[in-house]
């Protein structure tokens, strides 16, 4: 690895990125390469810590003694938590394939930070960051999903909310002086009070967090008991992102990150790092856009190269095989066929899967609340109805309450009709919004999965989260798709990201694919060509001099 090589890897990495070339420059003699292979272990628990350590490309295994691990990948690093102390190793590092490290010993890590603040900053805000995913679960991330950055809000927003029970300890105190009241049982109330409020502030600070991962930007918010949302955008449809400060928040080193896409700006409000948060955002699109180019580039060379039989292999054309109509006697079938049984339990179940389309209903809680009062209703006609059949009341008739009954069945019936016909549904290439009145007008909304631009997630009162269903609202340019009332939000959230994920790396390998056969089918018609032209001199050609 050269010297250009890490200048170039330096200059693009977001703790490097803010140096000028000529202050990088000066950092490139404290960057030595290391080369591991598959398996190679690093250091292992108990060594000294020696080192600081950047992964340039592969993957590395941090693992302690209790087989706790966490992989670092490229453009991550690891090994400073012992620098800033006299301690040993506390995991075990272990290449998970080739891996290509730059180390930096602890007398030029210190120079770095104390020559650079700004670099401390971002390492501490990324030690922060290792230590609250460390202690929150976050079951929504994909199992191939890269969390880069996690923050939240700056420890001031806690502060200010502090001086609400604070305030009120105070004024109830010189309210009880004034009013003469028993002011030790009156203060004990009052602090128990003013403590289990601060407690729940203090809680609802914790669980707000904003993420980058590899595939999107989130922001989720919890308030304990009554509400909890989470908000995130893809990448691909970020268009740019900015910082925004008021006085108070340049003072504390805190601010707004505001993430603008088609549909509105999404802002993470008084975030800790806003600078580090911005970066990497700025760093995770890099990354992917990358990554898609170099995937693209290595597609097309293995083509070409087949194509014109450069590596021995079949060119990509001749894999193809030619298919045939199916012949259906017998043979499988295109659609999965259910039974009227299994018809009729899927309008009670809030999630199902047919022929590969995912259905939701509304939560059944929806159907009750609206219809506990018809169902009170009918249990009283029906009390009513046995009563005055054995006489046992005098009024009203059995006509009229056979009469009452049977509207309060069909009432019973429409509400069931009109719940169960509002559904929900994801298919390989759209969302769909369904929506039809009994014996009245349907509605279906629908938008292209590639098309959306963010997803959001919420819950909105303890009825919701007790019963754990809310609102997953779809954005798509200019519409919304609002899946209302949904059990498991954060499910329906998951696997409608899912699919938008696995629709636009359809889309981008259908491109590749398109640019790479026209590419290849020119360069095969330009070889063909080139060859034809080059005719072989006959025997009796000689060349004069």
């Amino acid at each position: 690895m050269d010297s250009k090589t890490i200048f170039s890897f330096l200059h693009d990495h977001f703790l490097f990125k803010f140096l000028s070339d000529e202050e990088l420059g000066q950092l490139l003699p404290l960057f030595n390469p290391i080369a591991l292979e598959e398996g190679e272990i690093l250091y292992r628990t108990g060594f000294p810590g020696r080192n600081f350590f950047l992964v340039v490309s592969g993957k590395m295994l941090i693992e302690d003694e209790n087989q706790n691990g966490v992989i670092i990948n490229s453009r991550g690093h690891f090994g400073d938590r012992e620098l800033h102390r006299e301690g040993v190793r506390k995991e075990t590092a272990t290449a998970l394939e080739s891996t290509t490290l730059l180390a930096v010993n602890k007398r030029g890590y210190i120079a770095i930070l104390s020559a650079y603040p700004s670099i401390r900053t971002r390492l501490s805000a990324l030690r922060l960051s290792a230590n609250i995913l460390q202690r929150n679960a976050f079951p929504w991330i994909g199992s191939e999903e890269i969390i880069r950055f996690i923050d939240r809000k700056h420890i001031n927003v806690l502060y200010g909310q502090l001086l609400l029970p604070a305030l009120f300890l105070i004024l109830t105190a010189i309210g009880a002086i004034l009013l003469h009241l028993n002011l030790g049982i009156f203060m004990v109330i009052t602090v128990l009070i003013s403590i289990v409020w601060g407690v729940w502030l203090w809680l609802d600070w914790r669980n707000d967090f904003y993420l980058v991962t590899s595939e999107r930007a989130a922001w989720v918010e919890k308030v304990i008991w009554l509400h909890d949302q989470r908000r995130e955008v893809p990448l691909q449809s970020i268009l740019s992102v900015n910082i925004s400060t008021n006085q108070m928040q340049r003072i504390f080193g805190y601010g707004d990150v505001i993430i603008r896409t088609y549909t509105g700006n999404i802002p993470m409000r008084n975030t800790s790092h806003p600078e580090v948060l911005l970066d990497l955002i700025s760093e995770a699109q890099e990354i992917a856009k990358s990554r898609a180019k170099q995937t693209d580039k290595d597609n097309i060379n293995q083509a070409i190269r087949s194509r014109l039989g450069l590596s021995g292999e079949t060119g990509p054309m001749a894999e193809e095989e030619e298919y045939t109509d199916l012949n259906m006697e017998g043979g499988p079938q295109l659609t999965e066929s259910i039974t009227p049984l299994q018809e009729f339990l899927n309008m009670f179940r809030a999630r199902y899967e047919l022929n590969g389309v995912i259905t939701y209903r509304k939560h059944i809680f929806v159907l009750f609340k609206n219809s506990w009062w018809l169902w009170l209703f009918f249990v009283i006609l029906l009390v009513s109805f046995f009563a005055r059949l054995v006489q046992l009341i005098p009024i009203p008739s059995l006509s009229l309450l056979g009469i009452l009954l049977t509207v309060n069945v069909l009432a019973l019936a429409y509400t069931f009709a009109d719940w169960a016909n509002d559904r929900f549904q994801i298919t390989d290439k759209q969302v769909i919004d369904l929506d039809r009145k009994p014996f009245g007008r349907e509605t279906k909304r629908s938008a292209l999965l590639e098309n959306i631009l963010s997803l959001d997630y919420s819950r909105e009162n303890i009825i919701q989260r007790l019963f754990d269903f809310g609102t997953v609202a779809i954005n798509v340019g200019d519409i919304q798709l609002d899946f209302e009332n949904v059990a498991q939000p954060i499910s329906v959230q998951n696997e409608v990201f899912e699919h938008y994920n696995a629709a636009i790396k359809d889309n981008e390998l259908a491109e590749s694919r398109r640019r790479r056969d026209d590419m290849v089918e020119f360069l095969a018609a330009y070889h063909e060509e080139s060859n034809d032209e080059i005719e072989p001199l006959d025997d009796d050609e000689t060349i004069q001099l």
